[in-house]
């Protein structure tokens, strides 16, 4: 397990914040809430919550010398349990890890993970500056057991996904995992997770200003599609809310299927430092210093009942260089987290950065329900005992008035004897009420992640009947026990 390090005890070495070196540092602490992440440079959070109940984020990282994108060598995880309180929890891979060929200039740039039946697959962007002045960018799969234990590369580049920056990846409620990246393209991922299920192809967004940083998620069966839009570079110190120029925003789309088309919904977060109502304000103007800077790349969680969105400033780089007096560097970009609302025809509320950021909040709930088999109520060729349950074909089993609290992520099985293929469904209220997700089964489901088969959990909130609706052959048998809902409430350290 790697050494954790808990953020609020100060990182006092402080290189200089530009591409050059800086003739002052400034190692006093960060007096504010965000960003988050103090103690070093962070930027392109994917937040995502994990089987241990707690919410982590993986990001790249910008160098503390300074030097640019191109100085982006690594994948850091940090996590919290309370959305305040971050545990560093350490460096996932380096550039160190691969096979990078000598005389290249090689990059990481923003990642993104998921976890799927114990296995936690990172996807990273590799740009390499050949000898020859040409640019490759591709995308690198790997993995881990665990979030604690470095990555190892498994798929060095996936074939198909083609100047592939920016992956981000979205499993759907029927358990189709999609990968997305720049230029608009996508692709279906096998069940492997490390390789596209026939062509890419372009996601229809019903817009024309995709720059890059592609994200999706889901939310009361919508599909909400936020991406960076093109801009001018350079923001005029005297007016940097110029009309006639065009703004470095996150935008979104809105569709009913993660395949698209989509239709474009405007304005997710503005420019980074607009609206911001508190100090500081650069000197003698009345704007935030990092107003001048133009980043954006958001990532976007449900955790526990409210949503957020994942951004970065350089908030941090212009308190490190000259205590707010100056906007920081552009590559030197620290992760914000503020909330996401919407209204009530689903439209978002653009987001209100601010220099607060969220508040504390305290989850008090069991972390696992087993559901009661003696109590359930069966439709079809099912099979009861007091531990486990054997299914024929098409079945349901329901469970009555079970509570999900504020959130439960993720739905488990001990699978003893599988099928080629099926599926578990889990469903809300009705059988055919809402997916909150499937088990997908194959006839290695027994010896997967020692026999347990689960699935991620969209909106399994309150109180509600849940309904395991079960599609698998009629000539094979399909047994599972050990049944749990997880992840409801943060694992301690």
């Amino acid at each position: 397990m790697q050494i954790k390090h808990i953020l609020g005890l100060w990182f006092l070495a402080i290189w200089p914040a530009t591409g050059q070196m800086s003739a002052t540092t400034n190692t006093k602490p960060y007096p504010l809430g965000n960003p988050v992440i103090k103690h070093m440079y962070t930027a392109d959070a994917a937040p995502k919550v994990m089987p241990d109940g707690r919410l982590w984020m993986v990001t790249s990282v910008d160098s503390e010398k300074g030097g640019g994108y191109s100085t982006m060598h690594a994948v850091h995880a940090f996590s919290t349990a309370d959305m305040v309180n971050w545990v560093d929890e350490g460096e996932l891979i380096n550039l160190a890890d691969l096979n990078e060929k000598p005389g290249e200039d090689w990059a990481i740039w923003a990642p993104d993970i998921i976890y799927r039946n114990g296995t936690y697959y990172l996807y990273f962007p590799m740009r390499n500056i050949l000898p020859d002045g040409t640019t490759d960018r591709y995308c690198v799969v790997a993995e881990s057991p665990s979030m604690h234990q470095r990555f190892k590369v498994t798929n060095p580049r996936i074939q198909g996904a083609n100047n592939a920056l920016d992956p981000a990846v979205f499993i759907d409620d029927d358990g189709t995992a999609y990968l997305y990246w720049n230029q608009m393209s996508m692709g279906v991922l096998k069940n492997n997770m490390r390789e596209l299920d026939g062509p890419a192809f372009k996601l229809d967004i019903g817009a024309k200003n995709f720059m890059e940083a592609s994200w999706m998620h889901k939310r009361n069966g919508k599909y909400y599609f936020n991406y960076h839009t093109k801009y001018n570079n350079k923001v005029s110190k005297e007016n940097p809310d110029d009309s006639t120029r065009e703004k470095s925003h996150l935008d979104y789309s809105i569709g009913t299927s993660p395949r698209g088309p989509l239709t474009y919904g405007g304005i997710l977060n503005y420019e980074l430092g607009v609206n911001v109502p508190a100090e500081p304000k650069l000197p003698g103007k009345h704007y935030v210093p990092w107003r001048l800077n133009q980043s954006n790349h958001g990532g976007v969680v449900e955790y526990h009942g409210q949503e957020y969105l994942f951004y970065h400033t350089s908030a941090l780089s212009s308190w490190r260089q000259s205590e707010f007096k100056g906007p920081g560097t552009w590559t030197q970009r620290s992760v914000c987290v503020d909330y996401l609302n919407y209204n009530t025809d689903g439209t978002v509320i653009p987001v209100q950065q601010t220099t607060q950021g969220v508040q504390k909040i305290s989850i008090k709930q069991p972390f696992a329900i087993r559901p009661s088999l003696k109590k359930a109520k069966t439709e079809g060729h099912v099979s009861l005992t007091p531990k486990n349950m054997t299914v024929n074909g098409a079945a349901t089993v329901q469970f009555k008035n079970i509570n999900l609290g504020t959130g439960y992520y993720y739905f488990g099985v001990k699978v003893d004897q599988t099928v080629h293929n099926g599926r578990i469904e889990v469903r809300r209220d009705k059988a055919d009420g809402m997916l909150m997700g499937t088990i997908m089964l194959d006839e290695q489901s027994v010896s997967t992640n020692r026999g347990t088969a689960e699935t991620f959990l969209r909106e399994a909130s309150g109180k509600h009947t849940v309904v395991l609706v079960f599609k698998t052959p009629e000539n094979e048998t399909l047994e599972i026990s050990d049944l749990q809902f997880f992840a409801g409430s943060p694992k301690k350290y």
